[in-house]
């Protein structure tokens, strides 16, 4: 367990660490022409910024960083890499209107660069001579309030009582969005099931369906752990997306019943979410205020539901990047 950084300390020779392998693992991202190589290097980012968080102390960043930075994003970039349609590269040959749009003009793009770097540079030499510690000022009043929001986890109080319609259209963003791209692939937005996913080495899928237990008991702790410690909806909804993926690449067979029922939970979640918001004004309290004899019910319910439709999104999302419609 890494421990978290105290801010009254200088920083230790594991900060240092840590900041130069983001900032080499940054570079490696970017720099390569190898669309793997990129995904790799985004892969390894992911890591490192999780083990960051961790060290900042925000273990609910870092859960939701591993997750969605490390795990779902990974995923769609490595599908991207191995199964994108090949374009040419950087270094391809020029064509022959390229070539005669060159001459002179071809120092002007590194220029450019050049001092498109130097200003970003000073920018960011500007804004880090003048940072000052401020230490938050909400904790004493969050603590005051907590009792009404009917969990003890600070980050889930706030996230679902104090910012309860942030979260909202949070999660209808996810939800339009998968609805969007259900409506733009064929077969209703189910295609991708009706072709056989590459094969796969045996130990890779032994591997998965060894882990799948272990993932599914991990989404349904970082669900119920999410009203007392670091966990939620978000995490758990990612870690089970991220289980119908590796089910699904190493062609692990899921009941059709199961991929069937991701729309209507897609839109679960939001819905459950309006309806318990619609509780408060017809019991004469706020918008999406929750009465403190049945905040909790209410709260775990959201997230329940929020889980599924959040699952729900991030795995048709994945679905659909093989179906588009037009697409060979």
């Amino acid at each position: 367990m890494i421990p978290a950084l105290d801010p009254a300390h200088a920083p230790e020779a594991l900060d240092v660490a840590l900041g130069l392998a983001l900032c080499v693992t940054a570079a490696l991202a970017l720099i390569p022409r190898s669309r793997l190589a990129q995904s790799m290097a985004f892969l390894g980012l992911g890591v490192l910024m999780t083990l960051t968080w961790l060290r900042l102390g925000s273990v609910d960043v870092a859960l939701a960083e591993a997750a969605l930075g490390t795990g779902l994003l990974s995923a769609l970039l490595v599908w991207l890499a191995a199964r994108g349609r090949p374009r040419p590269g950087p270094d391809a040959a020029p064509t022959a209107a390229a070539s005669e749009a060159g001459g002179p003009r071809r120092f002007l793009v590194p220029a450019l660069g050049v001092l498109a770097g130097a200003v970003a540079a000073l920018i960011v030499l500007g804004v880090w001579s003048r940072a000052e510690l401020l230490p938050p000022q909400w904790g004493e009043p969050l603590a005051e309030q907590m009792d009404g929001t009917g969990v003890t986890h600070e980050i889930t109080g706030v996230l679902l009582s104090f910012r309860a319609y942030d979260t909202l259209l949070e999660s209808a963003v996810l939800m339009f969005a998968a609805v969007a791209v259900l409506a733009l692939g064929r077969d209703d937005g189910f295609h991708a099931l009706r072709v056989s996913a590459p094969a796969m080495p045996s130990t890779l899928r032994w591997l998965v369906r060894a882990t799948a237990p272990v993932l599914l008991l991990l989404a349904f702790w970082l669900l119920v752990a999410g009203s007392s410690q670091p966990g939620g909806a978000f995490q758990s909804g990612a870690v089970l997306a991220g289980l119908l993926i590796l089910l699904r690449v190493a062609q692990v067979p899921v009941n059709r019943r199961v991929i069937r029922a991701l729309p209507a939970l897609l839109v679960a979640g939001v819905i459950a979410f309006l309806a318990a918001g619609l509780l408060g004004p017809a019991m004469g309290q706020a918008w999406l205020a929750w009465d403190p004899a049945w905040a909790f019910a209410a709260v775990f319910s959201i997230e329940v539901l929020l889980t599924c439709g959040i699952a729900a999104a991030l795995s048709l999302l994945y679905l659909a990047l093989e179906n588009p419609v037009g697409a060979r």
